[in-house]
């Protein structure tokens, strides 16, 4: 399984949500929600809500998953240091104005 990446991540979102082909955004979830099953298991439990979220296509729930993983991750962000601290802050960010933008 390929490595998630913040920086990819990051990417992709920069583009707007529309333009993350489904299957690339369920790829990526799943990366991580499998590198952070241990280390962060409130992440990787809002990212399989968010999964399922976009499974069943219901746009509130999107939302509101987007803003629980972006919540979560700016929360875990706050205590990790240095470059990788910085941009995972900058991600949950990202994923609760892309909540924001649904809802």
């Amino acid at each position: 399984m390929a490595q998630a990446d913040l920086d990819t991540t990051m990417s992709a979102l920069q583009g707007g949500l529309t333009s993350i082909p489904a299957e690339a955004a369920l790829a990526n979830i799943e990366s991580w929600q499998a590198q952070l099953q241990d280390a962060a298991p409130e992440i990787a439990s809002a990212l399989g809500e968010l999964k399922s979220q976009l499974a069943s296509g219901n746009a509130s729930g999107i939302a509101q998953a987007l803003k629980q993983v972006g919540s979560k991750t700016t929360e875990a962000a706050a205590s990790a240091g240095g470059e990788a601290g910085t941009k995972a802050q900058q991600l949950g960010q990202m994923l609760t104005q892309a909540g924001n933008s649904i809802s």
